[in-house]
């Protein structure tokens, strides 16, 4: 018996693994749920506060960078110069004064020792107050001369900050010929402390270095990033000093709108300098999900195993009663040689057993039934077949009689043995079907009559019918009322002679077509109506013209079914076709099914 869904929540079998799966998978569910989400949540604030603390680490590093290259600003107040000279500054400004040649050698000696101190340095600069500079580079490149250095918005700066440390954000060493990596530049002013009568003492020259932005990579690789990831280093101007993506180095930093990225960022305190990070939350929380869907799966396999389980549990009670079901079910569709197996001595094997003790009663009592009513259909179809003998023999004798009359019994031999033969024929209870061959012999002995009556020059029978069709089973007295009704009411009101054709044809589906038409005078539309409607309300105990008709379609489907009968088509002034379409079968296994039957 196959399952509809829309009955499922009145199966046993359903309640059961409901009552089981709300017991156990519901609690496990709102849990695994409640987990989850503690756990999902847990895990990303883990993840933003490493990655904070990164950016906070970096911010840091930041900060110990700038004062590591204030220091090397400073070098050059403890620069020691052999000789008579302490100081770097006082040494300058007194070899300045006495135009000593030796100034070029103490400053180049200066920014050699300088410039190898620290591995991100690239471009060291000693800028004289009257503008002349010396300058020495890690680069294999060559100054070009034509650059006025520094730029003057440098030179403004550190005349502002005169005692301070200044920075210039990344740019081009535009001042070298060729291209050059980015660098940021630092600057300190260097005064005579010493020899000077001013509290600040003199200013005797500017120091620059240019810092490549490795200092930065150092800080950043540390970070553990993701491929879309993006880390900036942005001055209070939002200028962009680093990035690990250098196509944004030297552009204004412009915050990502986006629910996708998380934002964080950390101040440098020293230097006012913003350490920010912009990360996929997709790339970020990957682990996480992974972790999650690994939990998810485990969570999966308990909620598919308690439901196996809830299957089975339920299936040991609803089986046998399913069975029960399956076996009603063939009871329903008239199998009542079903039995169903009693497993058990229990309320189910107590249920079986009443069960097939039911089917057994019900048994007998539907064979004493189906018996009374096959009786009963017989004589229904006896009924009807002796309506169709007495109208059928009224007008054969009606035929002999005015024969005898008109020929003085010339030719009642041969009519009073032409009805002897049709007598033997009707009057043969023994079968209900026949084959066409004998159908087709007795139509041939009603329309000798017939022409020996009203003569061959009205007359005229034509079969048109393979001899492959004469072994096939039809209806007794099926054809003879059809050729009659096509003779008296199609071809006698016709002036000059009518043919009636007899047609028999196989069709699909295994039916057999039988078809008498004329070319009398037909009927029109009011009257063909009227028929068929006599056909279709079975008015067989009218006395109209068409009795033998209704009684064949009667006899039809009472033997084939009420998809079977007679159809009836008519044009007026052209003829009638009377067709009827019956199972095709072989009068000999016609004959074994009714005997087996």
């Amino acid at each position: 018996m196959k399952s509809n869904p829309f009955r499922l929540h009145k199966s046993i079998f359903a309640k059961f693994t409901l009552s089981f799966i709300t017991v156990g998978l519901i609690p496990l569910l709102i849990l695994s749920y409640i987990s989850l989400r503690t756990f999902s949540g847990f895990m990303e604030r883990y993840a933003t506060n490493n990655y904070e603390q990164m950016l906070l680490f970096a911010s840091r590093n930041v900060d110990d960078m700038f004062v590591k290259y204030n220091n090397i600003s400073k070098l050059m107040y403890s620069y020691g110069v052999s000789g008579q000279y302490g100081q770097l500054g006082q040494a300058i400004a007194a070899q300045t004064r006495d135009k000593d040649l030796r100034l070029t050698m103490t400053i180049n000696d200066f920014l050699q020792t300088v410039l190898y101190t620290d591995r991100d340095l690239q471009s060291v600069f000693f800028v004289l107050p009257d503008g002349a500079f010396q300058t020495m580079t890690k680069n294999n490149v060559a100054l070009d001369y034509r650059y006025q250095f520094p730029r003057f918005e440098w030179r403004q700066q550190t005349q502002l900050n005169r005692s301070g440390l200044s920075f210039f954000p990344t740019h081009k060493q535009d001042y070298y010929l060729g291209e050059t990596e980015p660098v940021m530049t630092f600057a300190r002013n260097l005064t005579d402390v010493l020899g000077a009568s001013k509290v600040e003492g003199d200013l005797v020259g500017t120091f620059y270095m240019d810092v490549g932005l490795g200092a930065f990579h150092d800080i950043f690789k540390q970070m553990v990033l993701n491929k879309r990831d993006t880390v900036y280093v942005v001055d209070e101007h939002g200028s962009i000093l680093y990035s690990n993506q250098p196509d944004l180095i030297g552009t204004i930093y412009q915050e990502k709108a986006s629910e996708d990225i998380l934002h964080l960022q950390q101040e440098a305190p020293e230097n006012h300098l913003q350490v920010i990070g912009e990360f996929y939350k997709k790339e970020l929380f990957f682990k996480i999900d992974q972790l999650i869907q690994t939990i998810t799966l485990v969570i999966g396999l308990c909620i598919v195993s308690l439901i196996a389980v809830a299957i089975w549990f339920s299936n040991r009670f609803s089986i046998p009663i399913r069975s029960i079901t399956r076996e009603m079910a063939k009871v329903e569709s008239g199998n009542f040689e079903t039995k169903v197996t009693v497993q058990s001595a229990d309320e189910l094997g107590l249920l079986s057993h009443g069960f097939n003790k039911m089917v057994g009663r019900l048994k007998e009592y539907i064979d004493v039934v189906y018996v009374a009513r096959i009786k009963q259909k017989q004589a229904e179809l006896n009924a009807l077949k002796s309506q169709i003998r007495p109208h059928y023999l009224y007008n054969t004798l009606e035929v002999i009689r005015m024969s005898a009359v008109a020929e003085d019994a010339n030719e009642v031999g041969d009519m009073i043995l032409s009805l002897s033969h049709q007598l033997k024929y009707v009057l043969d209870y023994g079968e209900e079907t026949v084959t066409v061959r004998a159908e087709k012999a007795n139509v041939e002995q009603y329309f000798q009559l017939m022409v020996i009556r009203y003569g061959e020059h009205r007359l005229g029978l034509d079969f048109r019918f393979d001899s492959e069709v004469l072994d096939c089973a039809i209806p007794k007295l099926s054809l003879q009322p059809m050729v009659e009704n096509a003779i008296y009411h199609g071809i006698m009101p016709k002036q000059g002679k009518g043919t009636v054709r007899i047609t028999i044809e196989k069709f699909a589906d295994h039916l057999l077509s039988l078809t008498v038409d004329d070319d009398g005078v037909g009927m029109n539309e009011e009257k063909l109506t009227a028929v068929r409607q006599k056909l279709a309300d079975s008015s067989s105990l009218d006395t109209g013209s068409s009795i033998g008709l209704i009684n064949v379609h009667e006899r039809v489907q009472a033997l084939y079914g009420a998809n079977f009968g007679v159809e009836i088509n008519s044009s007026e002034n052209i003829g009638t076709t009377v067709r009827l379409v019956i199972p095709l079968t072989k009068e000999v296994s016609a004959r074994e099914k009714r005997h087996s039957g």
